[in-house]
């Protein structure tokens, strides 16, 4: 019986992709854009070549990899499975299922068989390709108000792991190129340290995760991605990274843009939030902006200025916000020393209203989001989270309403923007019920009078 023949091909394909995360998102499971390897990834030299035990197995397989439809092709693949259980090519039958499941969108069972493969030959070349669809679609379906979110995490990162294990053992294919199988390995690393770093992000262990992405990106200069989780992960590290969070941020947005990826304007928005709230205007981020289009990384010496103290406005709302918060938004022991000095303190302000929700974690609390700086209104944000508890006409609040109140200082974050929270309640009237919605105008068509 012949060996291992091009009929297994198509199942153990690896993609020869320059952009691993770029514009893959619809293709979880399905190999990337540009060339492949035309034959199978080789077994570690250990390692005996897969063998046809008979003919009818072989007749077998090859019905299921044959059969064009999706159905059909799940049943050969299940009777192939229950008929041959010891079969040296289970792995790639789990495979076949995997990518079926995938291109009927059932995302589930996909995931399951994927870990079926590796289960029946965790350093196959078919194990390979399912550790890498694992990995790239973790990121990307992954929950954290799913119960079980810290298990989804510890596998995840173990899988991505066994795939770079498994990389090193990877072997260049007859018939394929030095250039191309180089390429693939960048690719398959790309994605499993990508997944690593969006892990260890999860888990706010900051440092891994740059450490992590910094690898994927090196491979892979275009995955946006990866270029923004990496930005998020030196914006919340102790203390942040203002400068390489920016430069990433506005690198993955102008890649996103490039490759018309609905989350472009989102991030655009919290990159200019994160920049303002540092620097004090977006004076400078168009040219950042511009520069991170045709470089990879920021040039040596690249530093995003910090805000310089805020001058007296004669607005006393303004210049009593400024003062309660300058010292904070700068962060080190200065932030420290004046956060233990009005923690607890009872401050009044007024502003305006930029929204009203209630908390998830007690729905007797309303929060009342409030801005009050002119450049923060300009980003469509906020600087105040009131928390009120006592006054359930606070949800008649529309956005644009003009506001006093008065609370407690209970909190605060400091990135993208500084936000204190206050445990208090409104001081001026509140509305009685929601706002009239405008009635939508009737448009009447004039009739002609019938013909006598």
């Amino acid at each position: 019986m012949k060996k291992t023949t091009a009929l297994l091909t198509f199942t153990l394909l690896i993609s020869l992709s320059s952009g691993a995360m770029a514009g893959e998102t619809g293709r979880h499971f399905g190999a990337s854009a540009g060339l492949a390897l035309v034959s199978p990834v080789q077994a570690p030299p250990q390692a005996a070549s897969p063998q046809w035990k008979s003919r009818d197995e072989y007749d077998a397989f090859n019905a299921m990899a044959t059969e064009k439809d999706p159905e059909k092709k799940i049943q050969l693949a299940e009777a192939f499975l229950q008929k041959y259980p010891n079969s040296d090519f289970k792995d790639s039958a789990y495979l076949v299922e995997m990518q079926t499941y995938q291109g009927l969108n059932q995302m589930d069972k996909a995931l399951d068989a994927a870990h079926k493969v590796v289960q029946a030959n965790p350093n196959s070349g078919a194990a390979l390709q399912a550790l890498r669809a694992l990995s790239f679609t973790f990121p990307f379906l992954y929950k954290t108000t799913d119960t079980d979110h810290d298990a989804q995490l510890s596998r995840a990162d173990s899988d991505a792991h066994h795939g770079l294990d498994v990389v090193q053992k990877f072997q260049k294919p007859q018939g394929a190129t030095e250039e191309q199988f180089q390429q693939a390995v960048k690719d398959l690393r790309s994605v499993f340290n990508s997944c690593i770093g969006f892990v260890a992000l999860q888990k706010k262990d900051y440092a891994n995760a740059i450490n992590s992405l910094k690898a994927a990106t090196a491979d892979n200069p275009n995955s946006w991605y990866g270029i923004y989780w990496m930005s998020l992960a030196y914006l919340y590290s102790t203390p942040p990274d203002y400068s390489d969070a920016v430069w990433y941020g506005a690198r993955a947005v102008d890649l996103a843009k490039a490759g018309k990826d609905p989350n472009a304007d989102g991030w655009e928005t919290f990159l200019k939030q994160t920049y303002v709230h540092y620097h004090g205007t977006d004076t400078g981020l168009s040219d950042i902006l511009t520069q991170a289009a045709t470089a990879a990384n920021p040039p040596d010496g690249f530093k995003v200025g910090p805000l310089e103290a805020p001058k007296e406005t004669g607005n006393k709302m303004t210049d009593l916000y400024n003062e309660l918060t300058f010292k904070l938004k700068l962060g080190g022991e200065g932030a420290q020393n004046q956060w233990d000095a009005i923690k607890g303190q009872q401050v009044g302000l007024g502003g305006t209203v930029a929204g009203v929700e209630k908390s998830t974690a007690d729905p007797n609390i309303y929060l009342v989001h409030i801005s009050i700086l002119d450049s923060t209104k300009s980003t469509d944000g906020y600087d105040i989270e009131l928390k009120d508890s006592t006054q359930p006409n606070v949800k008649n609040l529309q956005k644009g309403d003009l506001l006093t109140f008065n609370g407690k200082c209970d909190s605060y974050v400091a990135t993208p923007s500084l936000i204190p929270t206050l445990v208090g309640e409104v001081t001026s009237d509140l509305p009685d019920k929601p706002a009239a919605k405008p009635k939508t105008p009737v448009h009447h068509t004039t009739q002609k009078p019938p013909n006598n």
